[in-house]
This record gives C-alpha cells, sequence and structure tokens, in this order.
C-alpha cells in the first residue's frame, strides 16, 4: 500500500463492456507507456448484453476451463468464471488477432492468468499482449490490462466482516489497521474491504502470495511498492487496481 506520505491516486471509473448497443466490439486499445494508468472493463450479470455473451464465451473455454467450470457447483460461480475467462480470451484475441479459442492461457505460482501462446501475432504493439487481470464477486466481474506494467485487479461485494480484526491484524500493515479500527463501528467492514482490495490488487499486480514475501508498505521495498487506485463502482461494491 501507498505510504501515509504519498498522495493518493484519482479513483478509476472501468469501463461498461460490452456496450448496450455495442455488440462485442473491441474495447480500445490500452494507453502506452509505463504512467498510463490501467485500461479496466466491467461486466456486470445483470446487464442484458452481458447476459446474451455466456453461451458464445463458453465455447471459447479449453478443455481445462471446461473440466474447472463444471467442477463449480453454483451457478452464479460457473458463470463469474465463464464470463472472466472468456472475455479474457475474446478481447485478447481480437486484439492481437488471434483465434480466441486459440490462447493458452496459464497460471503464474499465485495463481495469476497469464497468456503463455498464441497462434498468430496480429495488431496493437506489434504482437506483444498487454498484461492483465481478473477479478469478480457478486454479479460484477473486473478487467484489468497495462501495455508495460503487471497490473493487479481486485472487487469485492459489500457485506459484513465480523471476523475483519483477526485478518487485518494477520494481513494488514498495523497503521492501516488502527485506521479501520478508529472509524465507527459501522463503517468498519466497508474499510477493511477497501484495504483488503488494495492489499489483494498490489499482490496481484507484483504476483506474490498473500504470506509469500513481506507485507506491502511494511517499510521493505518502498521503492517497489504498487501504485494503488480505488475504484468507482456500482453501488454495493469496492475494488482496487494496482500496477507493480
Amino acid at each position: 500500500m501507498q505510504s501515509g506520505d504519498s498522495p493518493v491516486p484519482a479513483a478509476l471509473l472501468p469501463l461498461a463492456w460490452p456496450e448496450p448497443r455495442g455488440g462485442q466490439a473491441l474495447p480500445p486499445w490500452p494507453c502506452p507507456g509505463p504512467g498510463a494508468p490501467p485500461l479496466l472493463l466491467l461486466l456486470d450479470r445483470r446487464q442484458p448484453q452481458v447476459r446474451a455473451l455466456v453461451a458464445p464465451l463458453g465455447d471459447l473455454l479449453d478443455p481445462g476451463e471446461r473440466q474447472r467450470l463444471g467442477q463449480l457447483r453454483r451457478q452464479a460461480d460457473g458463470e463469474r468464471f465463464l464470463l472472466g475467462r472468456g472475455a479474457l480470451r475474446l478481447i485478447l484475441g481480437g486484439w492481437l488477432g488471434c483465434d480466441p479459442a486459440g490462447l493458452v492461457l496459464g497460471a503464474g505460482p499465485h495463481g495469476k492468468p497469464e497468456l503463455l501462446a498464441q497462434k498468430a501475432a496480429g495488431q496493437g504493439s506489434g504482437g506483444i499482449p498487454p498484461q492483465f487481470n481478473v477479478s469478480h464477486s457478486g454479479e460484477l466481474i473486473l478487467l484489468g490490462f497495462h501495455l508495460e506494467r503487471p497490473v493487479g485487479v481486485d472487487v469485492e461485494q459489500r457485506r459484513p466482516v465480523p471476523e475483519w480484526e483477526g485478518i487485518a491484524d494477520r494481513c494488514l500493515p498495523p497503521s492501516e489497521s488502527e485506521r479501520i479500527r478508529a472509524l465507527p463501528q459501522e463503517r468498519r467492514s466497508e474499510a477493511f474491504l477497501a484495504a483488503w482490495c488494495r492489499l489483494e490488487a498490489g499482490l496481484k499486480a507484483t504476483g506474490r502470495g498473500l504470506f509469500g514475501s513481506a507485507q506491502p508498505g511494511s517499510g521493505a521495498g518502498k521503492e517497489s511498492d504498487p501504485i494503488h487506485w480505488p475504484l468507482v463502482l456500482p453501488e454495493g461494491y469496492v475494488g482496487a487496481a494496482a500496477l507493480a
């Protein structure tokens, strides 16, 4: 997390995708440059244009993804996974001029999705794919892209978190835990979820596991700490994006 004396970047508003009348039109290619913010796309399962994607995106999944989909017992979990992975394939394939179903997607040591191979290079930045990340919660699926820097995103549906203090003490910097404790009781769960999203987005950007390295903002390697952005999301959700 950013140190207390660092300016907090302005909140980012993800682009709703697909647009109601845009069909499956590709979103814009991410802005070039290491200082550019990530391109964020938001799919809301409550929107008709998103629900219309469920069947066609399902056709893009590879055998391993279909197996994973079949292991998800709750319909909502399956739809979130299908939409996130299918949209990722469709967008990357369109940007790169590849068959979306032919992309080979894998996972890093801590589960972060990554592109392992593509059958053909095409448009964009000479066939070099952007870095990306995916998160989903409730009705929302959030995708983040950046041309040059590792990106992480996290979204959480707001809800009571009665056990937040124990989690915060284990995972958050002490100053962050104390800041949340100082808030009125009714605001603590939401503040914890916002802090958790910042933590998760930063860990995803750096490719670290939750307990695999020093806590972000703990004093070690501050120069390489991720940059975080809060997000403007539909009512009932909180989220964050980060670049490493």
